[in-house]
């Protein structure tokens, strides 16, 4: 629909009863994310490419892309490959990481509203600092791959980790993106977990893939939706998780 005549449908529905005001968000809902089906077919198939897919994503919530998301990302990179002055060792890029992430951005976990859509859209959580674990994650392993930085995601039950260094040899360090990219010791890692599971099993710590990481993006708004009972953003996004099933 033209944007004017979308806009003159909303503006009438403002004298029509819930049901018609339901409808019409409904089909707003559902035109967004049929209009990029063919793009979204286009990043996902084969090899997904997280960045496009997310940025996407971003044009499916209810608020306009809040910034340029490859620009932010982009700047960020610059100012991290200066402070490195060439020396990418595990110690210290993880600790320019944080320094630049953290401490000069201030990108943080969103203790007030959790549970709130927009901390999975990575355009709102570059514009406002806050997310979730793996959005923040996300963020840093965007940023790492511009770089050429060995940081990867780590799907944790309840709680999304960074690896920074060679996850299968075990060589670098785990980090926390939700606490200040905090480079996390045995012990603190175990007690990370044992809020979510009894045992930790040694697949819970193995790296996972973009398809993997932007499936549970998709799966964390679907439970934010469920949360605001809003079932036509369910219904769409639980359509285009099914389509990164192998």
């Amino acid at each position: 629909m033209d944007p004017d005549d979308m806009e003159r449908v909303v503006d009438a529905c403002e004298t029509a009863g819930p049901a018609a005001r339901r409808n019409v968000q409904s089909a707003i809902v559902r035109s967004r994310f049929v209009a990029l089906d063919a793009d979204w077919s286009g990043v996902t198939a084969g090899r997904v490419d997280l960045e496009k897919a997310l940025r996407l994503l971003g044009l499916t919530g209810e608020c306009p892309p809040a910034l340029d998301v490859t620009s932010t990302l982009d700047a960020y990179a610059d100012e991290i490959g200066s402070r490195l002055s060439g020396d990418r060792a595990f110690d210290v890029g993880l600790g320019v990481l944080a320094e630049v992430l953290h401490r000069r951005h201030n990108l943080r976990g969103n203790n007030v509203d959790y549970y709130a859509p927009e901390n999975s859209y990575l355009d709102c959580v570059l514009s406002s600092g806050q997310g979730i674990p793996i959005t923040l994650c996300t963020v840093a392993i965007l940023v790492a791959r511009r770089l050429e930085l060995p940081v990867a995601g780590v799907g944790s039950p309840g709680h999304f980790l960074g690896f920074y260094g060679d996850v299968h040899l075990r060589i670098g360090s785990f980090f926390d993106p939700y606490d200040g990219f905090r480079r996390l010791n045995a012990g603190e890692l175990r007690a990370l977990l044992a809020h979510f599971v009894d045992r930790i099993e040694p697949e819970m710590l193995k790296p996972v893939s973009d398809r993997e990481i932007l499936s549970r993006f998709l799966r964390n708004l679907i439970g934010c939706y469920t949360k605001l009972d809003q079932p036509e953003q369910i219904r769409n996004l639980e359509r285009w998780n099914r389509t990164l099933i192998p």
